[in-house]
């Protein structure tokens, strides 16, 4: 605002009286949603009285509308979803100026807005309830809120608060009260970790193994480290037992004891667990595997396995199966798996159709043209686009492989007269003049 018009407006309240002061305050607020919070920041900067705790009141009763309408409908606009974490945050700034009483109310009015549990603002309002407390009996305030909901992560954001005010005894308490998940053991291990107990935090870790439900990666790599450090070789084949009972971590495990064999020379007994390894990885990076047991075993352990692991292969990752197999030179196999045989124009087959292009440049131009012509059948500019890239691909073979530019065109006539009511598609077409 301009110098005259801030004169304008003081000329303008300078003689009304503190009634029709706060009557033109009242028709303001009513007008205009945001009036209040404006007039609060004007009062402060203009060295008013410390209003800090009145701004937060206004900024957490326009973040509590937007999240209680998020909690009815399971969510809500972009735009609300971003006004609420604005004034989430404007309260955090305010946060070191704010009374005790003002956080209790506003924390309140968040646990109870988190207690609902479907507005996805959840973690926003505990860790803003967190950021609130500075004392002990702040804290305490907090947990005794959450330990009332009664919830497993209720419980586990008491049990942090426990940690940050040192209440140990109360810490080990809830926890050892509610050892359930495998991260539950290892919260355990990391404890006593942290207070130099290394006996208690093995303790723990193998009660995890045993009876810890879910995932228990944390503490099968805890002890594998404490282990494979000592030498414990029946301790780190016990500990790969379970893995391989609970089916978890068989295949990380394995291979890291296929390291731990490799460096104490042990031949046939990295040669088993490099072949576990291989049994047990998922899908993807197979052939990494079966390049990696070529690599290490002998040639008579090789020629025993190798007719077996390359067939494991094309039965559990076809694209494992097609890179060992352009490294073999089969690329007839390749060129009927993702031409003929199968008849799969996915895009995961386009990094093998541009290896081939050389070999069957007919058969890999009609699979260009087919995915190309895929993706301008979804009928926008965005598919038009991306459709580019597999016209430039066939025109680039008809270039530099086959010599023969004139078929290009008469394809490319074809093509746009086929297409000739779509602008956006002729448009984008024109990169490939």
């Amino acid at each position: 605002m301009d110098k005259n018009k801030i004169k304008t407006v003081e000329r303008l309240i300078r003689d009304k009286s503190e009634a029709q002061l706060k009557g033109l305050i009242v028709e303001l607020c009513d007008k205009f949603s945001d009036a209040y919070e404006h007039i609060l920041l004007w009062g402060k900067s203009t060295g008013g009285v410390d209003i800090n705790d009145k701004l937060a009141f206004e900024y957490w009763e326009k973040a509590e509308k937007i999240i209680d309408e998020f909690n009815s409908y399971g969510g809500g606009s972009d735009y609300e979803e971003n006004e609420a974490y604005g004034y989430i945050e404007s309260i955090s700034e305010l946060m070191p100026t704010l009374s005790w009483a003002t956080r209790q109310k506003i924390m309140d009015g968040m646990l109870v807005q988190y207690h609902y549990g479907n507005s996805g603002f959840d973690d926003s309002l505990t860790d803003a309830c967190f950021e609130m407390c500075k004392e002990r009996e702040e804290w305490l305030y907090l947990a005794g809120k959450l330990e009332a909901y009664g919830g497993s992560w209720d419980k586990r954001l008491v049990m942090n608060i426990y940690k940050i005010i040192g209440d140990d005894e109360s810490f080990l308490e809830m926890r050892n009260n509610n050892l359930h998940h495998g991260s539950d053991y290892f919260e355990m291990v990391q404890y006593y970790e942290e207070k130099g107990d290394k006996d208690s935090a093995l303790s723990y870790a193998d009660k995890g193994l045993e009876k810890g439900a879910g995932r228990i990666d944390h503490l099968v790599v805890y002890l594998f480290d404490y282990h494979e450090e000592r030498k414990n070789t029946n301790e780190l084949e016990k500990l790969f037992a379970i893995c391989e009972q609970r089916e978890q971590e068989r295949s990380i495990i394995a291979g890291r004891l296929f390291d731990y064999y490799k460096t104490q020379n042990d031949y046939e007994n990295a040669k088993r667990c490099l072949l576990k390894e291989f049994e047990y990885t998922q899908n993807r990076g197979l052939d990494k595997h079966y390049g990696k047991l070529k690599l290490y075993l002998n040639d008579s352990d090789w020629s025993l396995v190798e007719e077996k692991l390359f067939n494991a292969l094309k039965t559990r990752n076809i694209e494992s199966y097609l890179n060992i197999c352009l490294e073999k030179g089969m690329k007839q196999e390749v060129y009927d798996i993702i031409v003929e045989k199968t008849g799969r124009w996915g895009a995961d087959y386009d990094f093998f159709a541009d290896k081939l292009k050389k070999d069957f440049p007919e058969k890999i131009i009609e699979y260009y043209f087919k995915r190309a012509i895929n993706l301008v059948d979804g009928g926008d500019r965005k598919s038009y686009k991306q459709s580019m890239k597999y016209f430039k691909k066939a025109k680039d073979i008809y270039a530099k492989i086959l010599k023969d530019n004139p078929r290009w065109d008469a394809k490319l006539a074809e093509i746009r007269e086929r297409y000739k009511t779509r602008r956006a598609f002729l448009e984008e077409s024109r990169v490939l003049d």
